[in-house]
């Protein structure tokens, strides 16, 4: 079961040829593991071949980042700023170094 969720913000946000995409970017040089993640709006047409699934038909990741965002309890969120669509999650910003280094984002437990 997926633990991924979309708030109705970015369900609506989306439009019929869109999913919503988690992007890893290498911020490390000795280790190809370090780095962060970035999450955007694209179209199915322009998902690369290697995205697997999040949350079917819905959400998807490239494979480093989901290996760290499988068991990772997700919302996702859109806030527009003025014309422009702002894809939002509630990942703390450096989320993707703390899993690198083997600290969950969120602790032992949720509570943030």
């Amino acid at each position: 079961m997926s633990l991924i969720t979309l708030t109705p913000a970015a369900r609506e946000a989306l439009r019929d040829d869109e999913v919503v995409f988690f992007d890893w970017h290498v911020t490390g040089l000795c280790c190809a593991d370090a780095g962060e993640f970035s999450v955007r709006p694209l179209r199915r047409s322009r998902l690369p071949k290697q995205a697997r699934s999040l949350l079917p038909d819905v959400v998807y990741a490239h494979p480093t980042a989901w290996v760290h965002l499988a068991e990772l309890p997700v919302t996702i969120d859109c806030r527009p700023l003025w014309r422009w669509r702002r894809i939002t999650t509630d990942l703390p910003p450096d989320a993707g170094l703390r899993c690198c280094l083997g600290r969950p984002p969120y602790g032992s437990s949720r509570g943030r």
